[in-house]
């Protein structure tokens, strides 16, 4: 006994609008610059966070990276490696927390969401500080949401004024706007066929989903409930190198 609201893709009854000011996203981020993206190291050895494809949970690994002259973090499209950088929007903290992260898939420019679960700060991610700061930048300016730049310039973008989180439009001009942002993450970005571009960041702060996520105090280690360091200590590289090594012995035996 329901009622019908929906025939071929039209809403069938009567839309309200309601007064949203109160509920305007505010942005309260202090001293923000790609000085705060910066991300010296003593070793390439470091933990990543790894996307499982089509699922929110992710793994904690450790990869070698690539350093320059200077000991920052460099880039480097073959080992599809990125920066991904929380920072804080709602106290003026001045936090922002910089990680890094694989399978994403990103091989251009920089994407920056105010989505973010459960505290929905902003979240980034790119291929270069310069291109990650311009996001952030873009993304304050335009009250929240979603925002896809490459070369300084925004190709996509969809602003969320309530709390930074919601929309304002219509579900067809939400629906459209995601098409872009999805089009352009994909073509002109290069994110992973198999990685939701918008959703999977949604959920790389949320601090209570295994195995690892980032929050604007840093790198937190889900299962041992604990903050960790980007920089990955030699015995922890050598033990879950023996860990992997004891996992191929038992498959290898159960296949014999």
């Amino acid at each position: 006994a329901g009622q019908e609201v929906a025939r071929d893709g039209e809403y069938l009854l009567p839309i309200k609008r309601h007064d949203s000011t109160m509920v305007q996203g505010s942005f309260h981020v202090k001293d923000f610059s790609k000085e705060k993206l910066r991300l010296p190291l003593t070793t390439n050895r470091v933990h990543v966070i790894d996307i499982l494809p089509e699922s929110v949970v992710t793994k904690k690994s450790i990869a070698e990276v690539q350093i320059d002259e200077q000991g920052e973090f460099q880039y480097s499209e073959d080992l599809g490696i990125a920066k991904v950088a929380v920072v804080e929007r709602h106290q003026n903290t001045g936090n922002v927390a910089v990680g890094l992260i694989r399978g994403y898939g990103i091989r251009k420019g920089a994407i920056a969401l105010s989505i973010a679960h459960d505290s929905h700060n902003i979240i980034t991610v790119g291929v270069n500080d310069e291109e990650m700061e311009f996001a952030v930048n873009s993304l304050i300016e335009q009250g929240g949401g979603i925002v896809l730049v490459e070369d300084q310039q925004i190709l996509a973008n969809m602003p969320l004024p309530i709390g930074g989180i919601m929309s304002d439009q219509t579900g067809e001009r939400v629906e459209a706007q995601l098409s872009k942002i999805h089009e352009v993450a994909f073509q002109q970005l290069g994110i992973c066929g198999g990685v939701e571009p918008v959703m999977t960041l949604c959920f790389m702060s949320l601090a209570v989903i295994p195995e690892i996520k980032i929050t604007d105090m840093g790198l937190f280690d889900v299962t041992k409930f604990e903050f960790i360091p980007i920089e990955a200590e030699s015995t922890e590289h050598n033990q879950l190198a023996e860990g992997k090594a004891e996992e191929e012995l038992v498959l290898a035996n159960s296949i014999r």
